[in-house]
């Protein structure tokens, strides 16, 4: 399962990006707690662990688990520059989706005709943007449990 989700940050941090102010080592992980992403994914989850950058963190349980980006300025582009590049992204086998109820803007992304590959909800809020991911639910459910944490998280930035 690392190897997916090691794919999964590698390409989140492709096709999007990270926000402007700075995160402490750690803060991402501040942004969910245990209790609320264990709720979501329903299964009991291991506290949140720092990822590949301080802007990044995951949350594993058995067979599910769930990750958080928060998108920063990369290459001169800023984190709602990088959001509209993704949400207008045409990546042969991905899929974008608009979904409306959280931040200003928001889409999901997943694999083109795959229903447990992942998937990811993209928010912007405001000149912040962020992704969270979710693996282990067929997609109609991975759309309901990203939007519930995603709302948790749009409403703390």
């Amino acid at each position: 399962m690392r190897p997916i989700a090691f794919t999964a940050v590698l390409m989140s941090g492709i096709l999007l990006s990270h926000t402007v102010r700075s995160f402490a080592a750690d803060e991402a992980c501040t942004l969910l707690t245990q209790t609320q992403v264990s709720a979501a994914l329903e299964v009991p989850v291991d506290t949140g662990t720092p990822i590949g950058r301080p802007s990044a963190c995951q949350w594993a349980g058995k067979g599910r688990f769930a990750t958080l980006t928060i998108m920063q300025t990369l290459a001169g582009k800023s984190p709602v520059d990088r959001f509209n590049a993704g949400k207008t992204s045409t990546m042969p086998g991905i899929t974008t989706e608009a979904v409306s109820g959280v931040g200003d803007e928001a889409f999901y992304v997943y694999f083109s005709g795959t229903t447990r590959a992942g998937l990811g909800l993209v928010v912007r809020k405001g000149s912040s943007a962020f992704e969270i991911r979710v693996y282990g639910f067929e997609l109609d459910r991975a759309k309901l449990v990203a939007k519930t944490l995603c709302q948790t998280v749009a409403g703390k930035i």
